[in-house]
């Protein structure tokens, strides 16, 4: 959007239901449905565009329910037509994919994908050890692995990484996970979002404190 112009983003869903299961989130808790159709994707922004009071969608990003590497087959077909100016033509600088963390698929969306969308990568946990008490997922790869796969997509793309980090109180908040996220964050061309939890019944985490995640941020900067 141009100057004084408003930003809406959309926030789409690629599954019904997520399949990854993190001991944090609400989206897992009953597993997977299915995946959307590349048509349904689309049709949540053409959706959301329509609502009152909204101009036009200027960004999405696939942070709704579901892991969007593992259905490429949809999310792939879904952005082209999002920036097809037939479609929406939104500018796929201002799409952004987030995943858990898949390295062939980082590497196989890197291939397929001749658009500079920015990839946003789940961390949440600075070692392998925390990040799979978190992620059952994790355990199928090291954060090490990840973060190759992302500097090949920095390689090809030349888009800049996000290190996606959901702050959970006495969990993952602490003053050392700051410096290893740090050491991390080193290796490759990034920026890292912090992210305050948000509470869900009946699972144990909480939000953390603000004078943890401003102690965080400082060590991090």
């Amino acid at each position: 959007p141009g100057p004084g112009l408003p930003r809406f983003t959309a926030c789409v869903s690629s599954q019904v239901g997520c399949p990854v299961g993190c001991r944090f989130c609400a989206s897992g808790l009953t597993g997977l449905d299915h995946n959307l159709s590349a048509g349904r994707i689309v049709e949540q922004v053409w959706r959301l565009g329509r609502l009152e009071g909204v101009r036009r969608i200027t960004n999405v990003v696939f942070m709704g329910m579901g892991e969007p590497l593992a259905n490429l087959g949809a999310v792939v077909p879904a952005i082209r037509t999002l920036t097809s100016l037939w479609a929406t033509g939104i500018s796929a600088r201002k799409i952004t994919v987030s995943t858990v963390g898949l390295p062939k698929a980082i590497v196989k969306l890197a291939e397929q994908l001749d658009l500079p969308v920015t990839l946003a990568l789940s961390l949440h946990a600075p070692t392998d050890e925390l990040r799979r008490q978190l992620i059952p997922w994790a355990e199928y790869t090291t954060i090490a692995d990840l973060l190759a796969a992302c500097r090949t997509w920095f390689e090809r793309t030349g888009r800049e990484i996000t290190l996606e980090y959901t702050l959970l109180r006495g969990v993952n908040d602490r003053p050392e996970h700051a410096r290893a996220l740090t050491d991390l964050a080193r290796t490759l061309r990034s920026n890292v979002n912090l992210i305050r939890y948000n509470e869900v019944a009946g699972l144990p985490f909480q939000r953390p404190r603000d004078e943890d995640v401003r102690e965080f941020q400082r060590l991090l900067r």
